[in-house]
Order: structure tokens, then sequence, then C-alpha cells
């Protein structure tokens, strides 16, 4: 089988549904619908999806520096 028709056939997963997907020709890929991009869209815009990391302090200094400026 070549390259190409191996392409053309690509099969994937619904980043939201996990139905399985046509990769090639599918405008909302890594999606399988407007309906599950909108609902990912949703979930970032409330914020529920979060970036692990180290936490923050959010109390201001009195020194009269911003953080990283002094």
């Amino acid at each position: 089988m070549k390259r190409s028709e191996v392409m053309a056939t690509a099969r994937a997963h619904c980043a939201h549904c996990h139905r399985e997907i046509a990769w090639n020709g599918n405008p909302h890929r890594p999606f399988c619908s407007l309906s599950c991009r909108l609902i990912d869209l949703g979930v970032w815009l409330d914020e529920r999806y979060r970036i692990a990391g180290a936490s923050t302090d959010s109390t201001p200094r009195d020194d009269g520096y911003a953080d990283g400026d002094g």
C-alpha cells in the first residue's frame, strides 16, 4: 500500500466523544462534528481545562516593586 493510500484512509478518534472519524477531508478535525467542537470550546471558555504548573502567589508585594522587578 502506498503512503498516499494510507493517508487517504487515515482514521482517528474524536477528541471529545471518542467516535472514530475520517481524518482527511474532515473540516472539524480533531472533532467529529461542529457540536463536539463547540462543546470543547465552551469547556475552554469556562476555564475547566487547566494546565498544571507551579502556583503563583497573588498577594501584592510591599517593597514598591512588581514581581520580577526587584
